[in-house]
């Protein structure tokens, strides 16, 4: 493995390998026509990491953080710049959520920012594998002085924890894209991350962050390595079906449905 130089090849994310996990027909959609206009989570989980890298990016050089009210003016300006050209759904409420995103990601602000003194920020993880047909293009959204790769998240209800160890319960997704950057910062920095965590907005009237600090293990590398693998065989062999059983295939949360059901002839309930 080796860092990424120049486009040479096509490349799988972590979120594109989600994604064709999840639902390879959505992954194909995308990739044959392009990405949609952004939802209403989309939308919101954007304005969420600019706030935070506008803050993240100056504090590299004066080491404090702004004010709340700057880094929420920050989220107030991502929204509704991209507001209009965002899709909603007519179950949603993008005024009440613009608010809550507001008051979220000044509590992130209050709260942990200033635990946090970055040395990159938005920095680019990228990996090529000499005998692999794709390379990994990434990028981690803050790195910490102390090589601590932190990922920020926005969930619609709390983390659930594990009983046993009080520890955050991480999904299977953010596992694997924690794991991806674990490998790529490695590869480009010629050292080992010291750890890898996860802080979660989390959308509530009443502000919440919840914090996870992970570290994968050899087995997880290797898990993560096959998977890559497997996913990448999938494409290149044409694997795309569609994915019922998804919470995500739904009108509201796929922006590819009208082509989905064109293709599939299968409709959908929701």
């Amino acid at each position: 493995m080796k860092p990424t130089k120049k486009k040479t090849k096509p490349h799988l994310s972590p979120s594109s390998i989600t994604q064709y996990l999840k639902c390879s027909a959505q992954f194909m959609f995308r990739k044959m026509i392009g990405p949609k206009p952004p939802g209403i989570a989309l939308l919101y989980g954007k304005s969420v990491d600019e706030a935070i890298n506008v803050d993240m990016e100056q504090k590299i050089l004066t080491k404090e953080n702004l004010s709340s009210d700057d880094i929420k003016d920050a989220f107030v300006t991502e929204w509704d710049g991209n507001r209009d050209d965002a899709e909603f759904h007519f179950t949603d409420k993008p005024d009440d959520l613009r608010e809550i995103g507001i008051n979220s990601v000044g509590h992130w602000s209050d709260t942990i920012a200033k635990e946090i003194q970055p040395k990159f920020v938005q920095k680019k993880l990228a990996v090529e594998f000499g005998d692999f047909d794709f390379d990994i293009l990434q990028f981690a959204d803050v790195i910490t002085e102390e090589d601590v790769i932190i990922d920020n998240k926005t969930a619609g209800r709390s983390i659930s924890l594990n009983k046993k160890s009080g520890n955050l319960i991480i999904p299977h997704d953010h596992r694997l894209q924690l794991t991806m950057y674990d490998i790529g910062y490695e590869v480009n920095e010629k050292v080992k991350a010291k750890g890898l965590g996860l802080d979660y907005l989390i959308k509530n009237k009443k502000p919440k962050v919840q914090q996870s600090r992970w570290k994968p293990n050899n087995q997880d590398r290797q898990y993560v390595l096959g998977l890559m693998e497997h996913v990448a065989n999938g494409v290149k062999k044409e694997v795309f079906i569609p994915n019922r059983n998804s919470m995500l295939c739904s009108k509201k949360f796929c922006a590819y449905w009208q082509e989905c059901e064109k293709n599939t002839e299968g409709k959908l309930n929701n």
